[in-house]
């Protein structure tokens, strides 16, 4: 599903919006709702972290801004 910019969202935005889109967790399958993600700024990384409600497996994403992959 493509993600749509609403007006003086930013990139970052429409990430974080695509995010909450797909709140499955990986391990066991559940969807979760309303999940939201937490989201820290640590050198020069986004990283984006949800933790599943019913087996509390973590599912993290990182954004890298120096280039690596």
């Amino acid at each position: 599903m493509a993600a749509r910019r609403t007006a003086g969202a930013t990139a970052l935005d429409v990430y974080r919006d695509r995010l909450r889109e797909t709140p499955t967790c990986p391990e066991c399958g559940y969807t979760d709702d309303g999940g939201d993600w937490r989201t820290a700024y640590r050198e020069r990384r986004l990283v984006y972290r949800h933790s599943c409600p019913r087996c509390a497996a973590v599912d993290t994403r990182v954004l890298r801004f120096d280039g690596a992959r």
